[in-house]
């Protein structure tokens, strides 16, 4: 039993070192919080399956080739998120697959923004925060998807 005393003690005394000389930025202390606070148990998670600025091909986009921006895709059970995120115009275009109408939550540490997808999936939205960024997806069809959090 004294080795875990002994682990638990030395954690402290680093947490205590480390606190007082390096401390986190409130900045990434308060986007952690606000980003773990959009957590959502009743959504299937959308994993990050391809980002262009990876420099991998991928074949499947249906929103490749629009407008040279980054692409990004997510993968949920039932749903898959195709992005195109137009960085200079601070723009995001994307569909949802398989398409319908339904609501995309645009989440970022400092508020969310909410647009609508039309009957084919797709939707669009301006002004998109730069940073941390996850997507909200809700359709009558289908359980809402969160995507996992991409740094715009």
């Amino acid at each position: 039993m004294s080795d875990r005393r002994d682990d638990e003690a030395l954690l402290g005394a680093l947490g205590r070192a480390v606190s007082r000389h390096d401390p986190v930025p409130e900045s990434v202390v308060a986007a952690g919080r606000g980003a773990f606070g959009m957590v959502s148990l009743d959504a299937e998670l959308a994993t990050l399956v391809y980002d262009s600025s990876l420099g991998e091909e991928d074949t499947r986009g249906l929103v490749r080739g629009q407008g040279g921006g980054r692409e990004l895709t997510f993968e949920a059970p039932s749903l898959t998120v195709e992005v195109e995120v137009l960085t200079a115009e601070r723009r995001l275009l994307g569909q949802l697959v398989p398409p319908g109408p339904g609501v995309v939550e645009i989440r970022s540490p400092g508020g969310s923004v909410t647009v609508e997808a039309d009957h084919l999936g797709r939707f669009s939205a301006a002004d998109v925060p730069t940073g941390p960024v996850s997507l909200r997806c809700r359709g009558e069809e289908r359980p809402p998807a969160d995507t996992e959090w991409v740094i715009l």
